[in-house]
């Protein structure tokens, strides 16, 4: 799963939040980081990547 999914932004939620979304190709539950979008609100997700779901292992 690539790219940005405006569709799994949930509300009192803000930038840097961890979220759990479904993978509509897999069915599973991955992490999503909530981050800025170009007009400051924190309202789009993206996966996060190999090394931050390392970095979420070691906290």
């Amino acid at each position: 799963m690539t790219g940005v999914n405006e569709d799994f932004y949930q509300p009192q939620t803000q930038p840097g939040d961890i979220i759990e979304v479904k993978d509509e190709e897999t069915g599973e539950m991955v992490k999503h980081i909530i981050y800025l979008d170009e007009f400051g609100n924190g309202t789009k997700t993206r996966p996060l990547t190999e090394d931050e779901l390392k970095d979420l292992d070691n906290v």
